[in-house]
């Protein structure tokens, strides 16, 4: 009887319920979209920046007012926001008319777009380092967003006196051709005279508008806007911090945009109870890329059967210049060298800077033969392939050639034509990204797919191919 009795009261005791616990508040949370519910980028921003001295900047351009509380707590944090720290940012913003909290939010908003690869790439490459306002930013490591706000302000909320820069539209351009560049949906690429420097002047614009408005009749000469961007950069010796190096910069791409109402925008409107089809004239560009150093031309146009003639315009009228305007040379590429495990040897010793390591992750091969059939009644000789992949696992340990030879018994690719090689770069740290592996891919004779999302990435990815001797171009 004792053990029942005990054994009861042991059950009693585990099925007795516990009082509720009491709810832990996030120490990180805070409560923007309930302080400032329209202003969903601001709150993002606030919570991911770096470098918040600029949000009270944002805040003192576009209200005229002034905040140093704020800046206490700016100065107190040393960095990012901690919730208490941000909640009085928001509600600073709250007390803003609704006008001024629009403004903010729409340039924010804008910030925020360029918070990508492509965008992050194209705000590095428009700032300098001798400029004493750009140097305090480019000390901020893997901070994309202040960097894009610090042109954002400069651009768009500039100080009394100040004259209005245009960096912040050039790296909205620029995040879109990076984006495009890789695509004949919306770019091609040409060959123009080497060395030559375009010239901007307002007759150079107006014959550069009488030119586009003859490709395109139905658009008004004077309703094309033209745009011209120039991107520097510091020379070599500038870089190696040579004292006697004079500081002048380096051009090394030019950006020339023309906007004009020249597509249609397709909708429908529901009138006097009826669906209504309208049309009306919506905008498009006409974007030009130039690199002096190379004779690189690629022009961003939707309709593709006019950018051979959009670049003979940009070659008359630009360039003042004469000649022909080629189609850029389709690379080469030779796969021959990856036949044997030579090419691991090749791949360490000769590695361009900033690449870490280049790892073979398969090998696509391929045994050409002859076969005899017989199609409508005649007999044809085909030229066929049989085709084998080779793929080594990411975590494998071994080399591509181990396994070839280990699983799939061939010790000996010379016998094969090689069809595709799969690569893996892995880049290093730089100022404004963490080190990333970028994958490529490479088909013979000229098919190149990499997934460089910049354009740094994208130079040293041909950099190295041509170093390893894979790559021929121009």
């Amino acid at each position: 009887m004792p053990t029942s009795q005990t054994t009861t009261a042991k059950k009693k005791k585990s099925i007795t319920p516990k009082p509720p616990s009491k709810r832990v508040r996030d120490p990180q949370a805070d409560n923007g979209p309930v302080i400032v519910p329209g202003m969903e980028h601001f709150v993002d921003l606030v919570r991911k920046v770096k470098h918040p001295t600029l949000v009270v900047r944002l805040l003192e351009r576009a209200s005229g007012g002034t905040f140093p509380d704020l800046m206490d707590l700016v100065d107190a944090a040393k960095g990012k926001l901690a919730a208490d720290s941000r909640q009085a940012f928001f509600h600073c913003a709250a007390k803003l008319d609704a006008a001024t909290r629009q403004r903010i939010e729409n340039a924010v908003e804008r910030v925020m777009l360029l918070g990508d690869d492509y965008g992050a790439q194209a705000v590095q490459s428009l700032l300098d380092e001798r400029r004493e306002d750009d140097a305090v930013i480019l000390g901020m490591p893997c901070d994309r967003f202040s960097r894009a706000l610090h042109l954002c302000i400069l651009q768009e909320f500039p100080e009394a006196g100040a004259r209005r820069e245009a960096r912040f539209d050039q790296a909205e351009h620029e995040q879109v051709m990076h984006r495009q560049w890789k695509s004949e949906q919306f770019s091609s690429h040409y060959l123009g005279p080497k060395g030559v420097e375009p010239t901007n002047s307002n007759d150079i614009q107006e014959t550069l508008r009488t030119r586009i408005a003859e490709l395109f009749p139905k658009v008004p000469k004077d309703q094309i806007l033209i745009e011209q961007f120039v991107r520097h950069g510091l020379s070599h010796a500038q870089r190696d911090d040579d004292e006697d190096a004079e500081e002048e910069p380096q051009t090394l791409l030019h950006t020339v945009c023309a906007t004009f109402n020249g597509s249609t925008a397709h909708f429908q409107q529901v009138e006097d109870g009826h669906v209504v089809d309208h049309e009306e004239p919506a905008a498009m560009s006409v974007r030009f890329s130039w690199e002096p150093a190379t004779g690189a031309l690629t022009v961003f146009c939707e309709d593709r059967e006019k950018r051979r003639e959009l670049a003979t315009v940009f070659r008359d009228v630009v360039l003042a210049h004469e000649g022909d305007i080629d189609d850029m040379p389709i690379r080469q590429f030779d796969l021959h060298g990856f036949s044997t495990s030579d090419m691991l040897k090749r791949l360490e010793k000769d590695r361009i800077a900033d690449v870490e390591r280049i790892e073979i992750l398969q090998i696509k091969v391929a045994k050409p033969f002859e076969q005899s059939q017989e199609l409508s009644g005649k007999p044809v000789v085909r030229q066929l392939a049989s085709k084998m992949e080779i793929t080594r696992d990411r975590r494998d340990g071994r080399t591509i050639y181990q396994v070839a030879y280990e699983d799939y018994s061939v010790d000996d690719l010379t016998q094969y034509t090689l069809a595709q090689v799969k690569l893996v770069m892995r880049m290093a740290k730089q100022p404004h990204r963490k080190a990333h592996n970028v994958a490529v891919q490479i088909t013979a004779p000229n098919g190149l797919n990499d997934k460089s999302r910049t354009e740094d990435d994208r130079k040293r990815v041909l950099e190295q191919l041509i170093r390893i001797g894979v790559l021929s171009e121009f």
